[in-house]
């Protein structure tokens, strides 16, 4: 009988924090899952890693570096439940986490995208998520064209709609997954849980610091798309584009700056 969730995982020299985060899927108080684990190309000790788990929930799958979207897209067609858990090889999850989101969705069926609250883990301090939280399907699909009010490590979806909206946009590189959010919630209803399921580590390897440039071009493209289907504010939107242009003309040391006092 397949599983009732599928956990997907694409990893890419993930060594530092893997172990971490594979424990927490393992660790959880919901135990139907599969565990699929896609080593994407790691030339550290990732496979290894992998490799030495032997808990029969776990497939670890070793290919070619296919970039996020497309090893997701590959990893979710070779999954057999009914739900997908993301999680993030650097972040984890909290015991609790699966069990809350199956029991969501077990009592709306109309609904086929569930988040939920996060915590960032910066240089060993813990966070509250800065986005602003948003948690009802009405509210969601009204902001979705300001900001991406899911995080990637925090979801869960309903496979069929996935596979039904065409999976990850694999053109999109830095917000595969915000594009994927506004397509789902085209075909039925989504919600964040109002607690902490997940802890997202901000690092200087992480994607999103490593592909700025490409993360604003991304979001620029996806809230645009968002605007068109669900409306907002064209003007937000070209604050953000004009912002963006500002921000990419900075000197590396300048941002860096910016950056840091942020996170002070």
């Amino acid at each position: 009988m397949p599983p009732k969730v599928s956990v997907v995982i694409s990893v890419y020299n993930g060594e530092a924090y893997l172990r971490e985060c594979v424990d927490s899927i393992l660790n959880q108080t919901f135990t139907d899952f599969e565990f699929i684990l896609l080593n994407n190309g790691s030339t550290d000790g990732t496979p290894e890693i992998l490799d030495a788990y032997a808990d029969p929930r776990i497939r670890v799958v070793h290919q070619e570096n296919l970039g996020i979207p497309r090893a997701l897209n590959r990893g979710i067609q070779l999954a057999q439940g009914e739900l997908i858990a993301r999680l993030d090889a650097d972040d984890y999850s909290l015991p609790g986490r699966l069990e809350r989101q199956v029991r969501f969705f077990d009592g709306h069926p109309d609904h086929v995208l569930c988040g939920g609250r996060h915590q960032f883990l910066l240089q060993g301090r813990t966070l509250p998520q800065w986005m602003p939280f948003v948690e009802e399907d009405a509210g969601l699909k009204r902001i979705i064209s300001r900001f991406n009010p899911f995080a990637h490590s925090v979801v869960m979806f309903r496979r069929q709609t996935f596979l039904e909206v065409g999976g990850y946009d694999e053109d999109f590189k830095a917000t595969q997954d915000y594009e994927l959010w506004v397509r789902l919630l085209e075909k039925g209803k989504g919600h964040n849980l109002d607690e902490v399921v997940s802890v997202i580590r901000l690092h200087d390897q992480s994607s999103s610091r490593k592909n700025e440039g490409r993360l604003w071009r991304d979001t620029l493209r996806t809230r645009w798309r968002a605007m068109k289907k669900f409306g907002g504010n064209p003007a937000g939107l070209l604050w953000f584009f004009l912002r963006g242009l500002l921000v990419q003309a900075l000197p590396g040391a300048i941002k860096q700056y910016l950056r840091s006092r942020i996170h002070s």
